[in-house]
């Protein structure tokens, strides 16, 4: 047999087989999750932060994937994200933002969180990204100066 037609076989068997993955899971009544209400978005909080009360200063993002809150006391960010059917949640001390900028509607978190290094939420109105961005100045962390070190690994890089 030849081998451009064994490719192009092997091609359309992984396409079909990935379709039909893709149709058992819509079958099965797996769907996205989406964060409807701030109250469903505190839900998740609630189940993964212990004693995280959210506060009045909430907002969900226009696509209803992400929620983001001060905490009553204003000492801890709340962050929910829809991924998949489930939500990454976060709960953001002071100094555990890298840095905050918004952007139009746009509001985007850099997080010093391998497993979560930036958060970009459209928060649906222009005024409400600045807002966001400015109350969250602080729990931004200024970068440190940079040891001898890795000064040294820089300039011989």
């Amino acid at each position: 047999m030849n081998d451009s037609l064994t490719y192009v076989l092997a091609l359309i068997g992984a396409a079909f087989g990935i379709g039909l993955i893709v149709l058992l899971n819509i079958a099965m009544g797996w769907t996205r999750l989406r964060l409807n209400t701030e109250q469903q978005a505190q839900s998740f909080l609630r189940r993964d932060i212990m004693g995280f009360q959210a506060g009045d200063e909430q907002a969900l993002t226009a696509d209803r994937c992400g929620y983001i809150c001060l905490e009553a006391d204003q000492a801890r960010v709340g962050l929910v994200l829809a991924r998949g059917d489930n939500a990454v949640v976060r709960a953001l001390r002071a100094g555990e933002l890298r840095s905050v900028e918004a952007q139009g509607a746009t509001l985007t978190l850099t997080l010093y969180d391998y497993t979560l290094p930036r958060v970009v939420l459209d928060l649906g109105r222009d005024g409400q990204a600045q807002s966001w961005a400015d109350r969250l100045q602080t729990f931004v962390r200024a970068p440190r100066r940079a040891s001898r070190k890795e000064v040294h690994h820089a300039e011989s890089a």
